[in-house]
Order: structure tokens, then C-alpha cells, then sequence
């Protein structure tokens, strides 16, 4: 079973994300913020990071780039929600830093599912 990491301070988003893939077949570990995103990811290995860019503790930018120096392969969501509120295009910067799929808030499930799928390689039968 692939397991994912959902790094998100926003529990609505934790619930709805974790419940969604898990449905789906997937193992999901869950961190409200980048500091415990990174413990977990280097105690648990996951296959794929979900994560946030706006988090207390450690941004998503630091996780990406925090990863990306020891784990340069491990596929990368990033999502956000401040966009419309911020100068700053976060998203392009996750893209910049190696996210391999950027979303605003809010993603459908849909969509999620599919670069999922894209980045663990697993396809509906």
C-alpha cells in the first residue's frame, strides 16, 4: 500500500484529504505542520508529500526544500490557499522548488486523485 503524507495546519482539510484517499486504497499519515511533516517523513519513508505552503513552524517552501536535499526523487503536491491574499505567487515558487503538482484551495478531489495517481503510478483498473 502507498503510503502519503498530508502536511496541512488546517484540520477540515486534513479530514477531507485523508478520508478522500484513503478510500481510495492509499496509507495516509497526517502533520499539522512542516516541523512534524519532517520527523515522520524521515521515520516513516512515505511515497508521496502532500503539503501546504502557508503553515505555523515551517512553511511549504522549507519542507520542499528541506526534502529536496536528501530526497531529491520523493514526488511533491503542494496546495495553498493564500493566494488571493498574498503578492507573492507561492505556488510558483513550490513549482520552482521541485513540487511536481501546485493547487489552489480549493482542489477537487478529482483532480488530487489524479496526480496522485500520476506521481505513485497507479492507475484505476
Amino acid at each position: 500500500m502507498k503510503r502519503i503524507l498530508l502536511i496541512d495546519d488546517d484540520p477540515t482539510v486534513q479530514k477531507l484529504f485523508s478520508q478522500f484517499l484513503a478510500k481510495q486504497g492509499y496509507e495516509v499519515l497526517q502533520a499539522e505542520n512542516g516541523k512534524i511533516g519532517m520527523r515522520i517523513i524521515g521515520q516513516e519513508k512515505p511515497d508521496l508529500i502532500i503539503t501546504d505552503i502557508l503553515m505555523p513552524e515551517m512553511d511549504g517552501l522549507e519542507i520542499l526544500l528541506a526534502i529536496r536535499k536528501t530526497a531529491e526523487e520523493l514526488p511533491i503536491i503542494a496546495i495553498s490557499g493564500g493566494m488571493r491574499s498574498m503578492p507573492i505567487n507561492f505556488l510558483n515558487q513550490a513549482k520552482m522548488f521541485g513540487a511536481r503538482y501546485v493547487f489552489e484551495k480549493p482542489v477537487p478531489l478529482d483532480v488530487l486523485l489524479s496526480a496522485v495517481r500520476d506521481l505513485l503510478d497507479v492507475h484505476p483498473e
